[in-house]
This record gives C-alpha cells, structure tokens and sequence, in this order.
C-alpha cells in the first residue's frame, strides 16, 4: 500500500487538543514576537505533557486572539502491522503474498540492471514465465490489489514501478475476465507486459530521465523512444505474443487520440495498451521522483475518472473503481465523527464506506465504516505543495 502523506489543514484552537500528534507549521510568538509561546514542530502531545489542565493553552490562545492555528498531520501507517491487523480484522482480505513479491523485486532488479549494462541483452524467459506465472496465480487470489503495491524507491523507481504496474494491470484484466469481457489469458498477458512495458528506459540516458524541469523537444524525442527499446528487447528476447507487444507498443497512447506514437483513437488502442496507461498513470503519480512530489491516491484516482473518455477508456475506468474503491488504500479522509483516518481497504459492494485505520492512543484501530455506521465526511489530500506537472512522470 502507498504511504499515507501528512497533511497540512486550518483548525479552530478548540480543536487543538483532539490532533495530538499534529505539530504547528509555525511558532506562535506573544504580542511583542520577542518570546515563543509554542514552538513548531512538536507534536501537541508533547506541548501539553505534564500539563495537569491542557486547557489553559487553549484559553491562552483565546485571549490574545488567536482563533485558528495551521498544523501538519503526519500519518505514519507500518505495512506489515496495518495487514495483521486487517486479517484479525476481516480474514476475507487477502493481498499478495510477501514472499512472492519480494522474489519478484529481486528478479526484476536483476533483469532491469542486466539490461543497463548490456547492449545485447535479452529477458531470462524461464525465469520470466515463472515469475509471470507466479504473480497471475496470486493476483487471480487476492482479494485486495493496492494492499499489495510497493513504495517506489527513486533509487530503484523503474523496476518498482514496473512491478506494480504489472500487478495493477493483472487485476485490472482479472476483473475484466470476472465481467465475461476478456479471455482468461489476458491476465497473464498483461502481466508480462506490465513487466517490460518501461525496459527501454534503461537505454534513456540518466540525465534526460531524472531531469528537474521542462524537456526540450529533443529530449523529449528520446524519452518517447523508450517504446520502440522496450519492443525491440522483448521481440529479441523471444516474447513473440502479438497482444503483449502492441499492449506495450501503446501504452501511451489516449483514448481520444492525443497519445503517442501513432495517435490511435478509442478501441484502436490495443487492449492491453488500454489497461497499462491507466495502471502507468496511477502509480506514477503516486509514486516520488526526483522531479516531482507523489500525489495522494485520492487525487490520482480523481485525476484518473476525470480523463475518462478523453485520456482513458471508460470501461476500464468503471474496473479500475471497482477494485481500487472510491477511496482508494492510502487516502486520508475526515470522518463524520469528526476524526481523521487512513483508507486500508475497500468493504465488498460498498465503495462509499470503506475499512479504515485510525490512531487511538498511539496505536492503530481498524474500523468498517459500515459496520460503525460512519461515512466519510470529505476526503483530505496532501500538504498544499508546488503545482508540478502531473503528466510529466508519464512521457
């Protein structure tokens, strides 16, 4: 699951002890602003430790004026104690196992970094057709796919993301099988091409590929070759299956005809092109480069459903909401109950009210809103940030 960002949010100082581990974004300074009065950067908790009546701040703020204070909310979720806690909690969810996973962070590791020192390299099909194997038998399980996506390293950021693409997708075709709408070997064909989709990158020079700031045209040129490298590995490799190359081919392509290379419009776009260009643009938007913040899956998953029909079919945005929730794993949301939790996972049949984690005393609490008969009041996104260009992870 992405890591849940903090957030920065206003609230009125009657509010300021319900957030104990928000911290002030700035010192609150007396009247005069020669003495600090609460520091920044500590957690509430901590400015009223000892205190025998925490209220007293509060009524010291009142009467010099202060009515509201802007704080940061950090959400520190772990993994691995969010999971256990979600399977004592509902065993029905169930994610792809670690072990596999971690077996396919090391295979493709070593194919990426293969593939960047050689000139002739060629994909280890055995292992390959393995490792494809093993992650359609699992995906085909899995009852929750964004438990299951990993947090992009930049170091490592093409081989993770290639990674949860294949996985994304994989789930996007098994849904699509699930709907009697695609044959059974789609999943395991968008799989393989969700691992090789981005290879070619490893011949993009460094410098181009990170660059912080707008591309010149013909850096751009050699970004959006990338495609023609991939297709060439996986064709010289032996990867000969038709829908696994043009998925690859025309993973950039949009629905209405304003992708690359060849401007194809709407069902021209091969299936698996389709598929990919949703799974791409999710993870590469919640995931952090050295040119750009992540975004919140929230925002993401807005941005997504608000291309739909231009940059993204339609259908396979219906599949996406259906197996991602309308607040996808990672999103931070206000609660009708006026506290602050983090979307874990979706409740089966109701996409408006989903399980979420909330920290109560220091430790995590899992909730089902349904069964709480709780919703969600609004969704929070990250800290206000400088605008970036959302695209520009996705040439």
């Amino acid at each position: 699951m992405k890591k849940a960002p903090s957030y920065k949010m206003r609230i009125s100082i009657d509010k300021l002890l319900d957030y104990p581990n928000a911290i002030l974004t700035r010192d609150i300074l007396s009247q005069t602003g020669s003495t600090v009065l609460l520091p920044s950067r500590v957690p509430i908790t901590k400015l009223v430790e000892g205190l025998e009546k925490p209220q007293r701040i509060i009524d010291s703020l009142d009467r010099l004026g202060i009515r509201t204070v802007d704080v940061e909310i950090p959400q520190n979720l772990d993994d691995e104690d969010i999971l256990l806690r979600l399977k004592e909690f509902d065993p029905s969810i169930v994610v792809i196992d670690n072990e596999v996973t971690k077996h396919a962070q090391s295979v493709i590791k070593d194919v990426f970094d293969q593939a960047s020192i050689s000139e002739r390299f060629s994909v280890p099909k055995d292992a390959i057709n393995e490792l494809s194997q093993n992650l359609s038998e699992e995906i085909n399980r899995v009852s929750q796919i964004a438990l299951s996506m990993i947090t992009n390293d930049i170091d490592s950021y093409t081989q993770c993301h290639a990674l949860n693409v294949s996985m994304l997708s994989g789930y996007i075709a098994k849904k699509l099988v699930e709907a009697k709408k695609a044959p059974k070997s789609l999943v395991n064909k968008t799989i393989i091409a969700g691992l090789f989709f981005d290879i070619g990158k490893t011949a993009t020079p460094k410098e181009i590929l990170n660059k912080d700031g707008e591309l010149e045209p013909e850096e751009l040129d050699i970004i959006r070759n990338h495609i023609n490298e991939s297709v060439s590995i996986c064709k010289n490799s032996g990867i000969t299956d038709k829908d696994i190359l043009d998925g690859i081919a025309s993973h950039h392509e949009r629905y209405d005809g304003s992708g690359y290379p060849r401007g194809l419009v709407g069902s021209q776009i091969p299936l698996v092109g389709r598929i990919l260009a949703v799974a791409d643009t999710f993870d590469a938007m919640t995931s952090p480069r050295i040119y750009k913040s992540a975004v919140s899956s929230k925002l993401s998953f807005n941005f997504i459903m608000s291309a739909n029909e231009t940059q993204f079919d339609p259908d396979i945005c219906k599949i996406f909401i259906s197996g991602m929730g309308v607040y996808p794993p990672g999103s931070m949301v206000e609660l009708s109950n006026g506290k602050i939790a983090a979307v874990v996972a979706i409740s089966n049949g109701n996409l408006l009210q989903p399980k979420v984690a909330v920290n109560e005393n220091g430790t995590q609490k899992i909730l089902d809103l349904v069964q709480e008969k709780l919703f969600i009041k609004k969704s929070l996104d990250m800290a206000p940030r400088d605008e970036v260009d959302l695209l520009l992870s996705m040439q």
